[in-house]
């Protein structure tokens, strides 16, 4: 048997492994750019207009499906590939990824490149804090003051969850429960607060999704809690009510666990 020791190792054989070091880096980079391209290809649905801005659009093209897991943790985001899959220049694309940083839904690594963030648990905590507290003050208000109209526009609203659920159509179902929230809020006349609310869940949004798609019996736990919650509101009952959204809304964290436990641990950070 032949040992090699550094002393054998000739500085022929040194650069012959860099050389091979250095294809399989490049081949991994290229490997990501391609499938960058692929991923972010898919999920323009038409060219960009051009009477709006670039980077607004190229923001929204990246972070619905960042929020919705469509782009999942890890997933690499080059400027080259982005812009080549959009159609523009790298400028607007490096903007919208700027702005995607600030709202730490994609990191920068040194070395490496632009990436999806991984989940953090924190910011999944805050956002259930930031929910819990402004929907239960508002609620304090609206359940003494909602109207006969506004009453049946909760229940079609409730109807449309049941309808979708019934179908398999997770969308619905999530635009459906995103608008009776909202509803509630506007019917105190507190849109911009709602708008407030909705800057802050973009992570507790991502366990939502995740949780949709890889927990089974989830949507029917959010059906079961809607419907308690729509009950409570008709039957005038101001503690049921805010007990049962705060109930709601803290759900998403403890149903967290079982989420992770089926996942991939590089899925999350904290």
């Amino acid at each position: 048997m032949v040992v090699l020791t550094s002393e054998s190792i000739t500085p022929h054989s040194r650069e012959a492994d860099s050389k091979v070091r250095s294809t399989r880096i490049r081949s991994a980079i290229r490997g990501d750019f391609d499938q960058a391209q692929e991923q972010i290809a898919a999920l323009v649905p038409q060219p960009l207009d051009p009477s709006r801005s670039y980077s607004a659009q190229i923001h929204a093209i990246l972070r619905d499906p960042i929020v919705r897991g469509h782009l999942p943790p890890g997933a690499a985001l080059s400027e080259a590939s982005i812009a080549a899959a959009v159609g523009t220049s790298r400028t607007p694309v490096r903007e919208a990824l700027q702005h995607l940083v600030q709202e730490q839904l994609v990191q920068v690594y040194p070395q490496v490149g632009t990436r999806v963030a991984p989940l953090r648990v924190a910011l999944i905590r805050e956002g259930c804090f930031v929910r819990r507290t402004l929907e239960c003050a508002n609620l304090l208000d609206v359940v003494n003051t909602i109207t006969g109209a506004q009453r049946e526009e909760i229940r079609s609203l409730l109807s449309r969850q049941q309808a979708a659920l019934h179908d398999g159509a997770t969308d619905a179902l999530f635009q459906a429960d995103e608008e009776m929230h909202r509803r509630l809020f506007e019917f105190a006349g507190r849109s911009r607060v709602w708008t407030l609310i909705a800057g802050t869940k973009l992570h507790l949004d991502r366990v939502r999704w995740l949780l949709l798609d890889r927990i089974k019996g989830h949507a029917e736990r959010i059906l079961r809690e809607h419907t308690t919650i729509v009950e409570r509101l008709m039957a005038n009952d101001t503690a049921g009510f805010c007990s049962e959204m705060q109930k709601h809304i803290d759900a998403v964290a403890v149903h967290l666990l079982e989420l992770r436990s089926c996942l991939p641990e590089s899925y999350f950070s904290d």
